[in-house]
Formats: C-alpha cells, sequence, structure tokens
C-alpha cells in the first residue's frame, strides 16, 4: 500500500516495492502539493544517498521489519 504525502511520514522508513532489492530508506522531507517524498539511505558502500520518489511509488515498512530484511545481494565484480 502506498503512503501518503503528508508531514507525519517524516522520520518514517519505507521502501520501493517495485524494487526487488529497495534499501530500507528514511523520509526526509515531503512536498505535499507535488506528492514527493525525498528518502536517504546508505549504499552497499556505506555511501549516503537520496532520492525523491513519488509518495505512491512508496511502502511504509515496520522498524521491527527493516530490523529482520536481509542485506542486498552484491552483484558479481
Amino acid at each position: 500500500m502506498s503512503v501518503r504525502a503528508t508531514e507525519r511520514l517524516i522520520g518514517e522508513i519505507v521502501i520501493v516495492p517495485g524494487l526487488d532489492n529497495s534499501p530500507c530508506m528514511v523520509v526526509r522531507n515531503v512536498d505535499i502539493e507535488s506528492k514527493l517524498v525525498t528518502t536517504a539511505w546508505f549504499s552497499d558502500a556505506h555511501e549516503g544517498q537520496e532520492g525523491v520518489f513519488p509518495a505512491t511509488a512508496l511502502d511504509r515498512v515496520d522498524a521491527s521489519e527493516a530490523a529482520q530484511k536481509p542485506a542486498p545481494r552484491k552483484g558479481k565484480k
């Protein structure tokens, strides 16, 4: 179920269910008028990443589920 673009979403953990290895991301900002959500996460290389997604593309994740989610698989090098 997609999330609604409200200020209450800030600080929540979300994923992109359409991606097989979506990282767990923290919501940093919500643009209510354009319904865009700015998120932050760490890449496999431990670098901070930031992205902007439409609210309809995101699903909220329970913090306990996020802790149990396995790390994304690393591709062949």
